[in-house]
């Protein structure tokens, strides 16, 4: 009977992350258009502040019940996210009219920033 070294059972392992990693993110990506959590208009909305307001004026602005409540480091990410959003779809970061605003675009771009930042 052969003996299983241990680099053999370490790319075993590493075989089954990957594989379990691929089915997790072939679900995910189905169930991009079937629901919205109840966080997606929080997040645009925090998407819009950063985007569209001076770094002041963040955690003050009462455009939106959903104000800015978290950590300047995770607004900072906010901001980051914020410009590569509003290249997708500019209203998504309007923060008057983009108010409530669900466009595909707007759906897949937050649930794919999730999919990619929870990857890291």
């Amino acid at each position: 009977m052969a003996r299983k070294t241990r680099a053999s059972t370490t790319w075993s392992g590493c075989t089954d992350v990957a594989w379990m990693f691929g089915v997790a993110t072939c679900v995910k990506l189905l169930l991009v258009p079937a629901y919205r959590s109840t966080d997606f208009e929080v997040h645009r909305n925090w998407l819009a502040v950063t985007h569209s307001l001076p770094l002041s004026q963040w955690y003050v602005d009462a455009t939106s019940p959903w104000t800015l409540d978290y950590p300047p480091l995770f607004a900072f990410f906010e901001r980051c996210l914020a410009l590569l959003a509003s290249r997708v779809d500019p209203l998504m970061t309007d923060l008057v009219q983009g108010l409530e605003h669900a466009s595909y675009a707007t759906v897949l771009f937050q649930r794919l920033s999730v999919m990619c930042t929870t990857a890291c």
